[in-house]
């Protein structure tokens, strides 16, 4: 099993002024790749807080740690300073960056978005990258993101702009990680139950918990009513998908004969 940790760099995020949804997809994207997902994490733009949760993460067991936002060129992006501080390693001026962030700002002056198309010291910030890593394009956007192996962990900088992370996640990260993918196997399957009082349905998930121990149960309320129907997720982990499966459904039919199962449409 690869674990991964997730840390949201911004203020923005811990104020509320935005949501953190760059979570929510990497989330989602790695568990569908088989990557056990530890934790999710936002702090805020400050150099020692975002090197104490890289830190942390290492110290966790993450193998995999991927970062979002702070790449940009203002002085409160320092993401990538954070990392070469948490990892030892020198910040230095990366020519394929250079060029990355270079080529960005010509197209974007012949566009007529930008007045200056040459580096500038904000541009060049985008281009200094941690002694080591290498830089991953951006087609979206500016700042490239960072991929850099250290000590058995791969850590993974990306902008916090969705469509910019988005991006580069599926350009350049997932084709990465799909061949070094592990050989564990997510599975995940729901039923909506006839319950309608979840007080009622933890003990019978309990019971079956202890029948199938391999799988987690999960029941999902939304509010209290006559019209409430309880969900129930069945999930697993297992080297083999045909097992997964197995195991989720032998779950859910012990649910279903316990709960019952809502119509369609319910």
């Amino acid at each position: 099993m690869v674990r991964a940790i997730i840390v949201a760099v911004g203020r923005e995020i811990l104020r509320g002024r935005i949501q953190d949804s760059n979570s929510w997809t990497l989330a989602r994207r790695l568990t569908g790749l088989g990557y056990e997902v530890m934790r999710t994490v936002a702090c805020d733009d400050d150099l020692a807080a975002i090197a104490r949760e890289i830190r942390r993460a290492v110290e966790d067991g993450a193998t995999l740690i991927l970062t979002t936002g702070g790449l940009g060129p203002t002085d409160d992006d320092l993401t990538l300073q954070a990392l070469a501080e948490a990892t030892g390693r020198p910040m230095s001026p990366d020519q394929e960056a250079w060029r990355m962030v270079e080529s960005r700002y010509a197209d974007l002056h012949r566009a007529g978005a930008v007045e200056a198309h040459g580096m500038t010291p904000p541009r060049e910030k985008m281009a200094r990258i941690p002694r080591g890593a290498r830089p991953l394009p951006n087609p979206v956007g500016a700042a490239p993101g960072v991929w850099l192996e250290e000590g058995g962990t791969t850590f993974v900088a990306l902008p916090g702009v969705p469509s910019e992370m988005a991006a580069i996640l599926e350009g350049s990260v997932l084709p990465a990680l799909e061949s070094r993918r592990p050989g564990a196997v997510y599975v995940e399957r729901q039923i909506t139950t006839q319950a309608r009082d979840e007080s009622e349905v933890a003990p019978v998930l309990r019971r079956i918990a202890r029948d199938v121990p391999e799988v987690f149960l999960k029941s999902h309320p939304t509010h209290f009513g006559a019209d409430v129907c309880l969900q129930v997720f069945a999930s697993t982990w297992a080297g083999d998908r045909i097992v997964a499966e197995e195991r989720v459904a032998q779950a859910l039919t012990l649910v279903r004969e316990a709960l019952g199962e809502a119509p369609i449409g319910m």
